[in-house]
Protein backbone atom coordinates (compact mmCIF):
# COMPACT_ATOMS: atom_id res chain seq x y z
CA UNK A 1 0.00 0.00 0.00
CA UNK A 2 1.02 3.62 -0.44
CA UNK A 3 0.58 6.76 1.61
CA UNK A 4 0.52 9.92 -0.51
CA UNK A 5 0.27 13.43 0.86
CA UNK A 6 -2.22 15.87 -0.65
CA UNK A 7 -0.87 18.58 1.60
CA UNK A 8 2.35 18.42 3.65
CA UNK A 9 2.25 16.69 7.03
CA UNK A 10 4.04 18.11 10.07
CA UNK A 11 5.66 16.34 12.97
CA UNK A 12 4.88 18.89 15.67
CA UNK A 13 6.62 21.81 17.36
CA UNK A 14 9.67 19.62 18.13
CA UNK A 15 9.75 18.11 14.65
CA UNK A 16 9.31 14.49 13.62
CA UNK A 17 10.68 11.84 15.96
CA UNK A 18 13.86 10.17 14.78
CA UNK A 19 15.42 6.76 15.06
CA UNK A 20 19.14 6.46 14.20
CA UNK A 21 18.87 9.93 12.70
CA UNK A 22 15.99 9.02 10.36
CA UNK A 23 12.70 10.89 10.72
CA UNK A 24 9.54 8.81 10.89
CA UNK A 25 5.79 9.13 11.13
CA UNK A 26 4.66 7.20 14.20
CA UNK A 27 2.22 4.42 13.49
CA UNK A 28 0.19 5.77 16.39
CA UNK A 29 -0.53 8.91 14.34
CA UNK A 30 -2.11 6.77 11.63
CA UNK A 31 -4.00 4.72 14.20
CA UNK A 32 -5.47 7.87 15.72
CA UNK A 33 -6.45 9.13 12.26
CA UNK A 34 -8.40 5.93 11.55
CA UNK A 35 -10.00 5.85 15.00
CA UNK A 36 -11.03 9.51 14.83
CA UNK A 37 -12.78 8.84 11.54
CA UNK A 38 -14.39 5.67 12.91
CA UNK A 39 -15.62 7.59 15.95
CA UNK A 40 -17.38 10.24 13.88
CA UNK A 41 -18.88 7.61 11.58
CA UNK A 42 -20.14 5.45 14.45
CA UNK A 43 -21.65 8.44 16.24
CA UNK A 44 -23.56 9.37 13.09
CA UNK A 45 -24.83 5.88 12.23
CA UNK A 46 -25.42 4.30 15.65
CA UNK A 47 -27.93 6.19 17.78
CA UNK A 48 -27.11 4.09 20.83
CA UNK A 49 -23.46 5.06 20.59
CA UNK A 50 -24.38 8.68 19.86
CA UNK A 51 -26.39 8.73 23.11
CA UNK A 52 -23.39 7.34 24.99
CA UNK A 53 -21.18 10.07 23.56
CA UNK A 54 -23.73 12.74 24.52
CA UNK A 55 -23.70 11.47 28.11
CA UNK A 56 -19.91 11.77 28.23
CA UNK A 57 -20.10 15.39 27.14
CA UNK A 58 -23.04 16.40 29.28
CA UNK A 59 -22.07 14.87 32.61
CA UNK A 60 -20.06 11.66 32.24
CA UNK A 61 -16.56 13.09 31.85
CA UNK A 62 -14.98 15.66 34.17
CA UNK A 63 -11.58 16.41 32.60
CA UNK A 64 -10.45 18.68 29.77
CA UNK A 65 -11.18 18.56 26.03
CA UNK A 66 -8.18 16.38 25.24
CA UNK A 67 -9.22 13.89 27.90
CA UNK A 68 -12.78 13.94 26.58
CA UNK A 69 -11.48 12.97 23.14
CA UNK A 70 -9.62 10.05 24.71
CA UNK A 71 -12.69 8.96 26.67
CA UNK A 72 -14.76 8.98 23.47
CA UNK A 73 -12.19 6.80 21.70
CA UNK A 74 -12.14 4.41 24.67
CA UNK A 75 -15.93 4.15 24.45
CA UNK A 76 -15.66 3.42 20.73
CA UNK A 77 -13.13 0.62 21.26
CA UNK A 78 -15.28 -0.90 23.99
CA UNK A 79 -18.26 -0.92 21.65
CA UNK A 80 -16.30 -1.95 18.53
CA UNK A 81 -13.28 -3.94 19.85
CA UNK A 82 -12.27 -5.15 16.38
CA UNK A 83 -11.02 -1.61 15.68
CA UNK A 84 -8.21 -2.18 18.17
CA UNK A 85 -6.54 -4.36 15.51
CA UNK A 86 -5.59 -1.18 13.60
CA UNK A 87 -1.96 -0.84 14.65
CA UNK A 88 0.15 0.60 11.80
CA UNK A 89 3.94 0.45 11.85
CA UNK A 90 6.12 3.54 12.06
CA UNK A 91 6.94 4.93 8.61
CA UNK A 92 10.45 6.27 7.80
CA UNK A 93 10.28 9.61 5.97
CA UNK A 94 12.86 10.96 3.53
CA UNK A 95 13.16 14.58 2.52
CA UNK A 96 11.80 16.12 5.71
CA UNK A 97 12.64 19.81 5.88
CA UNK A 98 11.71 22.89 7.92
CA UNK A 99 9.21 25.36 6.43
CA UNK A 100 7.52 28.51 7.63
CA UNK A 101 3.76 28.05 8.00
CA UNK A 102 0.90 30.08 9.40
CA UNK A 103 -1.02 29.09 12.48
CA UNK A 104 -4.45 30.55 11.80
CA UNK A 105 -6.92 31.45 14.50
CA UNK A 106 -10.23 30.85 12.75
CA UNK A 107 -12.21 32.91 15.26
CA UNK A 108 -10.10 36.05 15.54
CA UNK A 109 -8.60 35.83 12.05
CA UNK A 110 -5.11 36.36 13.44
CA UNK A 111 -2.16 34.47 11.94
CA UNK A 112 1.12 33.56 13.59
CA UNK A 113 4.15 32.44 11.59
CA UNK A 114 5.88 29.33 12.95
CA UNK A 115 8.50 26.92 11.65
CA UNK A 116 7.62 23.24 11.38
CA UNK A 117 9.25 20.19 9.88
CA UNK A 118 7.20 19.07 6.90
CA UNK A 119 7.07 15.99 4.72
CA UNK A 120 5.49 15.79 1.30
CA UNK A 121 5.53 12.80 -1.04
CA UNK A 122 4.70 9.10 -1.31
CA UNK A 123 5.67 6.45 1.25
CA UNK A 124 5.33 2.67 0.82
CA UNK A 125 3.48 1.04 3.70
CA UNK A 126 3.88 -2.68 4.25
CA UNK A 127 1.08 -2.85 6.79
CA UNK A 128 -2.42 -4.09 6.13
CA UNK A 129 -5.84 -3.12 7.36
CA UNK A 130 -7.97 -5.84 8.96
CA UNK A 131 -9.72 -7.37 5.95
CA UNK A 132 -13.11 -7.43 7.69
CA UNK A 133 -12.86 -3.66 8.26
CA UNK A 134 -11.58 -2.47 4.87
CA UNK A 135 -14.94 -1.51 3.40
CA UNK A 136 -16.29 -0.08 6.65
CA UNK A 137 -13.14 2.01 7.16
CA UNK A 138 -13.32 3.28 3.59
CA UNK A 139 -16.83 4.57 4.26
CA UNK A 140 -15.83 5.95 7.66
CA UNK A 141 -12.72 7.80 6.48
CA UNK A 142 -14.51 9.27 3.45
CA UNK A 143 -17.47 10.43 5.53
CA UNK A 144 -15.25 11.95 8.18
CA UNK A 145 -12.88 13.60 5.70
CA UNK A 146 -15.76 15.16 3.78
CA UNK A 147 -17.25 16.59 6.99
CA UNK A 148 -13.86 17.81 8.16
CA UNK A 149 -13.03 19.41 4.81
CA UNK A 150 -16.41 21.16 4.66
CA UNK A 151 -16.08 22.55 8.19
CA UNK A 152 -12.53 23.66 7.48
CA UNK A 153 -13.37 25.28 4.15
CA UNK A 154 -16.26 27.19 5.72
CA UNK A 155 -13.90 28.62 8.35
CA UNK A 156 -10.78 29.18 6.24
CA UNK A 157 -12.05 30.61 2.92
CA UNK A 158 -13.43 33.84 4.47
CA UNK A 159 -9.94 34.45 5.90
CA UNK A 160 -7.93 33.05 2.97
CA UNK A 161 -10.03 33.37 -0.21
CA UNK A 162 -7.14 32.07 -2.31
CA UNK A 163 -7.66 28.63 -0.71
CA UNK A 164 -11.08 28.12 -2.30
CA UNK A 165 -9.71 26.30 -5.35
CA UNK A 166 -7.72 23.87 -3.22
CA UNK A 167 -10.73 23.01 -1.08
CA UNK A 168 -12.83 22.50 -4.21
CA UNK A 169 -10.20 20.05 -5.51
CA UNK A 170 -10.01 18.27 -2.17
CA UNK A 171 -13.76 17.83 -1.80
CA UNK A 172 -14.74 17.19 -5.42
CA UNK A 173 -11.84 15.04 -6.57
CA UNK A 174 -9.57 13.66 -3.83
CA UNK A 175 -12.18 12.67 -1.26
CA UNK A 176 -14.52 11.23 -3.89
CA UNK A 177 -11.94 8.95 -5.52
CA UNK A 178 -9.54 7.77 -2.83
CA UNK A 179 -10.43 4.78 -0.64
CA UNK A 180 -8.95 5.94 2.69
CA UNK A 181 -8.44 9.71 3.02
CA UNK A 182 -6.87 10.62 6.37
CA UNK A 183 -5.95 13.68 8.45
CA UNK A 184 -2.59 13.07 10.06
CA UNK A 185 0.07 14.80 12.10
CA UNK A 186 0.29 18.26 13.58
CA UNK A 187 -2.33 20.10 11.53
CA UNK A 188 -3.82 21.85 14.56
CA UNK A 189 -2.21 22.78 17.87
CA UNK A 190 -5.39 21.74 19.70
CA UNK A 191 -4.50 18.60 21.63
CA UNK A 192 -7.67 16.78 20.60
CA UNK A 193 -7.10 17.21 16.85
CA UNK A 194 -10.26 16.57 14.89
CA UNK A 195 -11.70 13.97 17.27
CA UNK A 196 -14.42 16.25 18.60
CA UNK A 197 -15.93 16.55 15.12
CA UNK A 198 -17.86 13.42 16.11
CA UNK A 199 -19.96 15.77 18.29
CA UNK A 200 -21.16 17.92 15.39
CA UNK A 201 -24.92 17.76 14.95
CA UNK A 202 -25.40 15.80 18.19
CA UNK A 203 -26.90 18.81 19.94
CA UNK A 204 -24.10 19.21 22.49
CA UNK A 205 -22.09 22.07 20.97
CA UNK A 206 -23.21 24.49 23.69
CA UNK A 207 -22.28 22.08 26.47
CA UNK A 208 -18.94 21.42 24.78
CA UNK A 209 -18.22 25.15 24.77
CA UNK A 210 -19.32 25.72 28.37
CA UNK A 211 -17.76 22.68 30.01
CA UNK A 212 -14.66 22.15 27.90
CA UNK A 213 -14.12 25.49 26.13
CA UNK A 214 -13.87 23.64 22.85
CA UNK A 215 -15.69 23.33 19.53
CA UNK A 216 -16.29 20.33 17.26
CA UNK A 217 -13.85 21.81 14.74
CA UNK A 218 -10.56 23.16 16.17
CA UNK A 219 -10.17 26.89 16.56
CA UNK A 220 -6.62 26.91 15.15
CA UNK A 221 -5.10 25.18 12.15
CA UNK A 222 -1.73 25.19 10.37
CA UNK A 223 -1.76 26.57 6.83
CA UNK A 224 0.94 26.71 4.14
CA UNK A 225 0.36 29.91 2.12
CA UNK A 226 2.61 28.89 -0.78
CA UNK A 227 0.47 25.78 -1.41
CA UNK A 228 -2.80 27.42 -0.30
CA UNK A 229 -3.53 24.33 1.76
CA UNK A 230 -3.94 23.43 5.39
CA UNK A 231 -1.55 20.75 6.61
CA UNK A 232 -2.14 17.08 7.22
CA UNK A 233 -4.23 15.69 4.36
CA UNK A 234 -3.13 12.37 2.88
CA UNK A 235 -4.56 9.27 1.28
CA UNK A 236 -3.86 5.58 1.77
CA UNK A 237 -4.33 3.42 -1.29
CA UNK A 238 -3.42 0.02 -2.62
CA UNK A 239 -0.63 -0.03 -5.18
CA UNK A 240 -1.94 -0.21 -8.71
CA UNK A 241 -0.86 -3.35 -10.59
Amino acid sequence: MLLETWSPIAGGPQGFPRRSGVAYLPGEALRQAFLGAALAYAARRDEGFAAEVRRLVQHGYKGDARGLAGAMLDALLEREPELDAIRPDDLPLEGVRPRRVLRLDLVSGQAEEVELELFEGVVPWSGVLPRALETWLAAATRSYAEALASAEAEAVIPLRPEAEGAYHELKSRVLKREPWPLRVGYWTPEGYGGTLLALARLGVEGVLERRFRARPFPRRICYLPKRRRALGWLVLRKERT
